[in-house]
């Protein structure tokens, strides 16, 4: 009887694992893209004495700040609750086949969306 479970118990960890890679992939890709846009929104900024600018810069800082403790907080996580506990194994190199891809095409569509959503949000406020 154990024998039959054993295939389903670890194509639910497969799926989990695959589920929560996809999760923090997406944030940590849109926290990097965040930062890069501080980044370059603070080297835009120009002299920091400017009027105004000094506000701007301090909040730039406190978000790049922000997002760099989400990063950790992601990773501590990750490293914490992982679904096989803190036995992590890299995974063997394989080719990449249509499941990979599409899973890739996901998420590349949420992390433009939200892009976009952002720059639109953005159009409106400016």
């Amino acid at each position: 009887m154990s024998e039959s479970i054993a295939p389903l118990r670890e194509a639910a960890y497969a799926e989990l694992r695959r589920r929560v890679f996809d999760t923090y992939l997406v944030v940590a890709v849109l926290c990097l893209a965040a930062i890069g846009l501080l980044v370059g929104y603070v080297l835009t900024l120009g002299t920091i004495l400017g009027p105004g600018v000094e506000e701007s810069f301090g909040l730039a800082v406190a978000l790049l700040f922000l997002f760099g403790a989400l990063m950790v907080h992601l990773v501590d996580r990750a490293y914490r609750e992982w679904p096989e506990g803190r036995r992590v194994h890299p995974t063997p190199g394989r080719l990449l086949g249509e499941a990979d891809a599409a899973r890739l095409l996901k998420v590349a569509v949420v992390i433009g969306a939200v892009l976009l959503l952002a720059y639109l949000l953005g159009g409106i406020l400016a």
